[in-house]
């Protein structure tokens, strides 16, 4: 029986390549594509592997933060759902999502709850949100950061062009965070929890931010992923043959990671390649040579995610039947 493409994932596809289109028709397609005709792509196979290695720390992360919630599989299952995840995000639009997997092997696996699971998955994303906005915040704040264009005009109908300045909305999340955090302590939630059965998982979930080791640990671990991220854009303009900032690059990737999860195109695209162009040519990059960047990102990305496709057909893992994606949805 054919899978059924829901009308919001139409949407986000549509929404991506409108804005592609738009991105390019600015930039000028013959223009990007020669200038990453120009970029040496012997630098793919390098990112590729610095990609696979930060997977490695990411799927540990994911193990010891699962761990805590007493699931017991190998490091390469982690990693195996990992990169699956990657995949079917990329190539096999449909119903679910990458993580969405990623929580139906890890339940299927342990036989387990998928709502344990589920729970898993929103603490290995958490505490990398959290590094992540850690990591920009430090940096817009540092007096080699003084100088740095990091604002964005913005023109509403009827009312006068604004700079909306990134280091403030980058603060103010950070504040949010940690006002989040404390909001955890002083919550009533196993009250909660006691009343409202659906709340019954914030019991298992409060490990995560009562156990001030587990948390220093993830976030450690996580800021050392974003590291290698950052250093793979490095990889990225010395292929391009372009000098950014290495502080003013580890904000771009910020903005960009954080942009691209927004829930408004499919994947990112669109949005991520709109970023980079924002940030890029802030920083002294011609537009074409910032959208080439933002394409040389998308290739790396895709290289790794064939992974993933290899692990799915070698590893006899079996995608979820339609009922079982339908029951994921509605758990």
């Amino acid at each position: 029986m054919p899978r059924k493409i829901s009308l919001k994932l139409v949407i986000k596809i549509l929404v991506s390549v409108v804005l592609l289109a738009l991105l390019l028709y600015y930039t000028g397609f013959e223009s990007t594509l020669s200038r990453l005709s120009e970029a040496n792509l012997w630098y793919v196979p390098v990112g590729v592997a610095l990609y696979l290695v930060a997977q490695v720390i990411s799927s540990y992360r994911w193990q010891f933060l699962s761990e805590a919630l007493g699931f017991r599989l190998s490091l390469r299952e982690y990693y195996d759902y990992y990169l699956i995840g990657m995949f079917f995000n990329l190539f096999l639009p449909g119903a679910i999502g990458g993580d969405m997997l990623r929580m139906f092997y890890l339940a299927k696996s342990a036989n387990r709850k998928k709502r344990e699971a589920l729970l898993t998955l929103l603490a290995e994303r958490g505490v990398g949100l959290v590094a992540l906005l850690l990591l920009i915040s430090v940096v817009c704040v540092t007096p080699a950061m003084a100088g740095s264009d990091l604002t964005i005009p913005l023109q509403l109908p009827g009312m006068p062009a604004m700079l909306i300045d990134l280091r403030l909305i980058l603060l103010c999340m950070s504040g949010l965070m940690v006002a989040g955090y404390i909001g955890l302590w002083v919550a009533p939630l196993e009250r909660l929890a006691e009343k409202i059965p659906k709340l019954e998982l914030i019991g298992q979930a409060k490990v995560y931010w009562a156990n001030l080791g587990l948390l220093a640990k993830s976030v450690a671990l996580s800021v050392f992923v974003h590291g290698l991220m950052v250093g793979m854009h490095v990889l990225m303009a010395t292929a391009l043959g372009v000098h950014v900032d290495l502080l003013y690059l580890t904000v771009v990737y910020g903005v960009v990671s954080l942009a691209s999860v927004l829930p408004i195109a499919f994947n990112g695209f669109g949005v991520r390649e709109g970023t980079y162009l924002l940030l890029l040519t802030k920083a002294g990059l011609t537009p074409e040579t910032a959208m080439a960047f933002a394409f040389y990102w998308v290739i790396i990305s895709t290289c790794t995610s064939l992974f993933g496709g290899l692990i799915l057909v070698k590893g006899h893992y079996k995608t979820p039947s339609l009922q079982e994606e339908t029951d994921m949805i509605d758990s």
